[in-house]
């Protein structure tokens, strides 16, 4: 039997080894932390090796088409709606709308009906305006792959945005194919790591029960208090929407807390300017450092042009968005130099969590309930008068 990998570190979930194979022996399943990984079907699989071989993790991936640096911009869509309802400055709407304006389609990731993260195809604006903003889970790639090679296949025009390990598998599982990728638009996201959905389906859940209705959206990274700060949003089926609340922006305190993100983005390759994809797109941070005049507080996408197809695509864009150009040095935040690292707690937060469920460890790690609430009473009372530098330094923190 084909082992796929030796240990979880070595595999990214992209799906490639799936989709290739030729027995259809391969199958995503979920492990104990909700990601999921290639399971090979021992009475249908042929050892012919071609999903070892199309592994983005297991294969160092090829980037002949790059320059040899990226070309740096800042950049913000003229469109004041466009750029409230994305997470940076509207790049990726302005990609897009050229691909649909010539009748091509997008991959990108939206929720499906039952709230989870995946890949989904658009052909309109109202279809692709479901992938604008972060989504800070995995998303399940499902049968992407194919549709994208189908779509190659028909001659359409493609625009794929992912994480740079998907679309380093799909650009892989395409060549391995033998499709041609002319009329393919490849974005990838500079990424901080992908969390767990299961941890996310905890969350919805968890919300859901405490409140007493149903959750029909969650903004990851709304402009709601501005750029800057990252206010979550979670809307509800009777139209009341909750940002104030500590439940509300729970998720982003176990997201950044890096205890739940996938093994293998602790050891990203990725994480470099050298990147599998045409284009590369985030929010410019430490923006005001280097060219404070072109933040608004409205949002601000780094933009890295790593190929001339990619550069062809921002040419095209030039007239709806507005533009600097920068430097590898001014852009080079800590997730295009290296990976996130895990937290020390990370196995004992998941060990409490298969022992003691969901509640237990956001009360454990996170403060909810009342004794976080008191606690954030008093250091939120000590901020307001001035005393939580004094105490501070008489508690040595």
């Amino acid at each position: 039997m084909i082992t796929l990998f030796k240990k979880k570190q070595d595999c990214c979930g992209c799906t490639a080894c799936v989709n290739i194979c030729p027995e259809h022996a391969i199958t995503m399943e979920p492990d104990e932390e909700g990601f999921l990984y290639p399971q090979v079907n021992t009475d249908l699989c042929i050892k012919c090796g071609i999903c070892k071989n199309v592994c983005p993790l297991q294969n160092e991936y090829e980037t002949p088409d790059n320059f040899s640096e990226p070309k740096v911009y800042a950049v913000k869509h003229k469109s004041d709606s466009v750029c409230n309802a994305s997470s940076s400055g509207g790049m990726f709407t302005a990609l897009s709308d050229e691909i649909l304006s010539c009748g091509g389609v997008i991959y990108g990731v939206g929720f499906d009906d039952n709230m989870v993260v995946c890949h989904q195809r658009a052909e309109n604006e109202s279809q692709r305006n479901k992938f604008r903003g972060s989504k800070y889970v995995q998303s399940e790639m499902r049968q992407t792959f194919l549709e994208v090679k189908e779509d190659l296949e028909l001659g359409n025009k493609v625009l794929f945005t992912g994480t740079p390990c998907q679309v380093a598998g799909l650009k892989n599982y395409l060549n391995q194919s033998g499709v041609d990728s002319t009329n393919l638009v490849t974005c990838d996201i500079v990424c901080y790591g992908t969390p767990s959905p299961l941890m996310f389906t905890e969350y919805i859940k968890f919300c859901e029960a405490k409140c007493g209705k149903k959750i029909i959206n969650h903004v990851f990274r709304s402009k709601i208090k501005g750029w800057h700060v990252h206010k979550e949003i979670n809307i509800f089926s009777d139209g009341q929407e909750d940002y104030k609340s500590f439940l509300s922006q729970l998720y982003k305190k176990i997201f950044f807390t890096n205890m739940v993100l996938r093994p293998s983005c602790y050891n990203c390759k990725f994480t470099r300017l050298r990147r599998p994809s045409d284009i590369t797109i985030g929010d410019f941070w430490g923006l005001d450092k280097v060219m404070p005049e072109f933040n608004d507080n409205k949002g601000v996408s780094l933009v890295l042009i790593n190929t001339a197809k990619g550069k062809r695509i921002f040419n095209k864009n030039s007239k709806g968005i507005m533009y600097r150009q920068s430097n590898k040095l001014d852009c080079l935040q800590p997730r295009l130099k290296e990976p996130t690292k895990p937290s020390p707690k990370r196995n004992m937060f998941w060990q409490d969590y298969r022992v003691n469920g969901f509640e237990y460890v956001v009360r454990k790690y996170f403060g909810y309930g009342v004794k976080g609430s008191l606690k954030r009473f008093i250091l939120e009372s000590l901020r307001k008068t001035g005393l939580l530098p004094v105490m501070k330094k008489v508690l040595g923190r």
